[in-house]
């Protein structure tokens, strides 16, 4: 969490700024790679997204600071 805040995840967003060399996409879509794609726009991170609705009840977030923003708060 406290990465995500300081905007050091290891997205391949973020790396390309590192002069990294893989692929930009996301290996499950083929979608550009970022922190936001990764845990919300992704398909597969919106049927797991799904499943814990499902199960807990809980409604997918639509934002990283919605997903994230309470814990973040607190560092």
């Amino acid at each position: 969490m406290w990465r995500l805040n300081q905007s050091q995840d290891l997205s391949a967003q973020s790396l390309r700024v590192r002069r990294w060399v893989g692929s930009a996409r996301c290996c499950f879509c083929d979608h550009d790679e970022t922190i936001q794609h990764l845990f919300i726009e992704c398909p597969l991170a919106k049927l797991l997204w799904r499943t814990i609705h499902i199960a807990f009840n809980i409604n997918p977030p639509t934002s990283i600071e919605a997903l994230f923003g309470t814990w973040l708060a607190e560092v």
